[in-house]
């Protein structure tokens, strides 16, 4: 499912949409939406999560990596197909910010094993749109990723993560 070449680690080349790579960290810049934010106008806790989700998924296209393609193999009954799965997540909430903050997402590699990948992201407000200052983060989450395969009972089981795969994490997240 490694169907594109890893784009360039510069802010100023491929798709805006999927952010860029700044060194070992990828960054997904976001708007705060009226969807995004519960009746007091502050981000409702649930949306980190999702923001975050985002930035993974963002990250994974910087990187070559489709998850679309992945999700076709598997339907299409590939016995190689692979898919990355959320096995956990812990969530520390520090700060909030309110409708049309500017945010950017970091999500960085702390260990990458044989079927599992462990990631740190940073939310961080960055722009105009709140009264807190630009940098301060306001939530820190930490992600345990499963690499799994179908398995014949119809469920799925942890399987080694593809060697090509494990390497264009490795190149583009650590030092």
């Amino acid at each position: 499912w490694m169907t594109t070449e890893p784009r360039n680690r510069s802010r100023d080349t491929g798709s805006a949409l999927d952010g860029w790579i700044e060194g070992v960290v990828h960054i997904y810049p976001l708007r705060v939406q009226y969807e995004d934010t519960d009746a007091g106008g502050i981000i409702y806790h649930s949306n980190y999560v999702s923001f975050a989700e985002r930035g993974r998924s963002a990250c994974l296209r910087c990187l070559g990596i489709r998850q679309e393609d992945a999700l076709a193999a598997l339907q299409q009954g590939d016995s190689e197909a692979v898919m990355l799965v959320v096995r956990r997540v812990e969530v520390d909430f520090m700060m909030t910010a309110g409708l049309g903050a500017e945010l950017r997402v970091e999500t960085a590699l702390l260990k990458l094993g044989g079927a599992s990948m462990k990631l740190q992201q940073t939310i961080r407000h960055v722009g105009e749109g709140t009264k807190i200052e630009d940098g301060h983060i306001l939530a820190r989450l930490l992600v345990d990723i499963g690499c799994v395969a179908p398995h014949v009972d119809g469920g799925k089981r942890p399987r080694r993560m593809p060697s090509d795969l494990a390497e264009r994490l490795r190149q583009a997240l650590t030092d």
